[in-house]
């Protein structure tokens, strides 16, 4: 079990919530929804009511002014929640709201601050977080290490991808896709531009990835493109749904799930508020939006 190497106000008041929802996730059995954002507080909710609220500011003022919330998930069962924070990653359980491990990765030279930049778990509840040192750590859900690898690739997005070894995950310029029992890379795609965001379906076998003008749809057995979705200018927000053809993204001031082909399923206005994150609920039956103004839209689909 890894500890804590400084200190996280992860039970401290919330701060400001001027700037709006940039993360949202449900819990497995839908009865959790977890939303954070850029002043590093972090709310859960089991419908109206509110379970959990903390700020993950740390209290090293070193830290603080790079501090970003880069992760948020539950465990495939719901009892852990984990967090993407400032310079660790932290396993809270959600009966109780305690701590039950946390992470930070050694300085560099012994001075420099490593951040996790990007946080998933896997169906049999492992736990993968990637570095901003070029290093991918995985845990079990008890916080006990299991693999380490170095790439030069490592991405800023990543997700648990079919196979309970295979991740897949973008560093803004590849697509790659990683073993992680064998500590190698098994694929990697040059892309031609920039992607400010990047999804996987739930078998590994199609992936996403969004410019700021187009999505690129990515068949990763043939390592080939499916289809390009031209998108309006917007936040670079992308989700897949988890088991159907579709994916979501943010256009405007609105939100639109279209198939792979890119034909229109569904779309709604958001009105005044603007979109910061998006995601499917589990089962995907609903979509989340979290927008400015601390605003998060639930919406059937």
């Amino acid at each position: 079990m890894s500890t804590i190497a400084s200190p996280v106000r992860h039970s401290g008041p919330l701060e400001h919530f001027e700037h709006g929802i940039n993360r949202v996730v449900m819990s497995q059995g839908g009865g959790l929804v977890a939303t954070s954002d850029v002043d590093m507080n972090v709310v859960v909710r089991d419908q109206d009511k509110v379970l959990y609220q903390g700020n993950f500011s740390s209290a090293n003022e070193k830290i603080r002014p790079t501090e970003r919330i880069r992760g948020l998930v539950f465990s495939p069962s719901g009892d852990l929640m984990y967090v993407a924070a400032g310079e660790q990653v932290t396993a809270i359980q959600t009966n109780g709201w305690n701590v039950a491990w946390t992470y930070v990765a050694p300085r560099s030279f012994g001075f420099l601050i490593i951040s996790p930049i990007a946080l998933d778990v896997s169906g049999s509840g492992d736990v993968v977080a990637a570095f901003d040192n070029g290093t991918i750590v995985v845990w079990d859900g008890h916080g006990t290490r299991k693999y380490v690898l170095k790439d030069n690739d490592t991405p800023r997005w990543l997700k648990f991808a079919g196979d309970v070894d295979k991740v897949v995950g973008s560093d803004s310029f590849t697509l790659c896709v990683w073993d992680i029992t064998k500590r190698r890379r098994r694929q990697k795609i040059g892309l031609t531009g920039r992607v400010f965001g990047m999804d996987v379906n739930k078998t590994g076998t199609v992936a996403a990835t969004r410019t700021l003008q187009d999505i690129v749809l990515w068949d990763l057995p043939q390592r080939d493109i499916l289809s390009i979705i031209p998108v309006s200018p917007s936040i670079p927000l992308l989700a897949m749904h988890p088991t159907r053809d579709w994916l979501a993204f943010g256009e405007r001031n609105r939100v639109k799930i279209v198939d792979f082909s890119g034909v229109v399923v569904t779309h709604f206005e958001l009105a005044i508020a603007s979109a910061l994150s998006i995601a499917f609920d589990p089962n995907g039956n609903e979509i989340l939006v979290g927008c400015t103004e601390n605003k998060l839209i639930r919406r059937p689909i």
